[in-house]
């Protein structure tokens, strides 16, 4: 029972000094606290043992060492300090307390709109140490609703959705608890190996994981192959001449960690990737240059494409000039995607490309193969 107390005062002194991984506290630290509290013998011939014996409770507190990090249940943490001293820590997110009765309103909307749209692409174990937060948000917009009207933070909340722009397709299912591996696999910095099903085969690929793209309705991991792991493109993956790949979360059927680290950058960043077109499909896989489109635009009863255009322009090189009433001439600087040749036969008549020749073409080719079909 003592050493079962005295453990227990060594986690309530680490609380409540509000320690930090910015402040921790050193063993001499924690061994002088537990004498000044009766937890040890002051008496000087017991010194060491005494020294060792809080050595050997902090070693119970941290855990295993599992995969370069300690496992335990505290959120106890161990820093080498000057010499061979040793630092210790309890993560500050393992001290925080909530008190929902004076959370405010906006945060607990935050909360909500947080569960109500990310719930399905957060790590299962994030998930469940919000759980506590999401019950309690709802329980305060519940008790606001009594004090404010019901136009105010609940009807908010029902009122911010994510919806996809065309043709609406339904999600499909994946298995969490592989999205919750690619995670882990992105913090520990290793590689994958995955089992991923293309057509009718499955095959397993090693993996250096850069992040997971939400490309409504479908979620996408982007990582690059590990030399030698694989040579042949997927049909249905996305690539690029850097060697890039796109995989579709749901037809992952396994991902194993790897024991190897992962080569990517620590400066690299998704967004900036997926900015660069990085996701978009080319029509020639081997034709990634960039031409200059140039399109007139008919829009003598269309001015809500000029508005569009003007607010959500195609890339930084567009620019737009007016002709003469009703007609503007857009141009730019693009690659041949799949989605730049859909997006100019949405246009239909009111889109007339001048250039490049090949793009022109690519159009007529398309249209020629959709009225073979009719």
């Amino acid at each position: 029972m003592q050493t079962f107390l005295r453990r227990l005062e060594i986690l309530n002194f680490l609380t409540h000094r509000k320690s930090s991984r910015l402040d921790p506290a050193g063993t001499d630290l924690i061994v002088q606290h537990l004498l000044d509290a009766g937890y040890l013998d002051g008496s000087s011939d017991k010194a060491r043992s005494q020294f060792r014996l809080v050595q050997r409770d902090l070693k119970f507190l941290l855990g295993d060492l599992i995969d370069d990090e300690y496992e335990n249940d505290f959120g106890l943490s161990m820093a080498r300090g000057e010499g061979k001293s040793l630092m210790w820590a309890l993560e500050p997110y393992q001290q925080l307390s909530y008190d929902f009765e004076r959370m405010p309103a906006y945060m607990a909307l935050a909360m909500q709109v947080s569960q109500k749209h990310l719930s399905q692409v957060l790590p299962s174990s994030t998930r469940e140490e919000l759980a506590i937060l999401f019950e309690g948000a709802e329980h305060k917009l519940q008790n606001a609703e009594r004090k404010l009207s019901q136009q105010h933070y609940r009807r908010l909340t029902r009122a911010v959705e994510f919806y996809q722009r065309g043709q609406s397709l339904q999600a499909p299912d994946f298995d969490t608890a592989i999205l919750d591996r690619i995670y882990e696999a992105i913090l520990r910095g290793r590689k994958v190996l995955i089992r991923y099903r293309s057509g009718q085969h499955a095959k397993d690929y090693t993996l250096h994981p850069y992040g997971v793209a939400i490309m409504m309705p479908k979620l996408y991991l982007i990582a690059r192959k590990d030399e030698g792991s694989f040579a042949e493109p997927l049909l249905d993956q996305h690539s690029d001449d850097e060697g890039f790949r796109s995989f579709l979360l749901h037809k992952i059927e396994s991902v194993e960690l790897s024991p190897l680290s992962n080569s990517v950058p620590e400066d690299f960043e998704l967004k900036a990737y997926l900015e660069g077109g990085n996701m978009d499909v080319l029509i020639h896989t081997q034709d990634a240059q960039e031409y200059d489109l140039v399109v007139d635009l008919y829009v003598e009863d269309g001015q809500k494409l000029l508005i569009d255009l003007n607010d959500s322009p195609l890339n930084l090189t567009q620019t737009l000039q007016s002709l003469r009433p009703g007609v503007w001439r857009l141009s730019a600087h693009v690659r041949r995607t799949i989605q730049l040749r859909n997006w100019l036969l949405s246009l239909g008549a009111q889109a007339k490309v001048l250039s490049p020749d090949i793009i022109r073409e690519d159009l007529l080719t398309h249209l020629d193969q959709m009225r073979a079909h009719y």
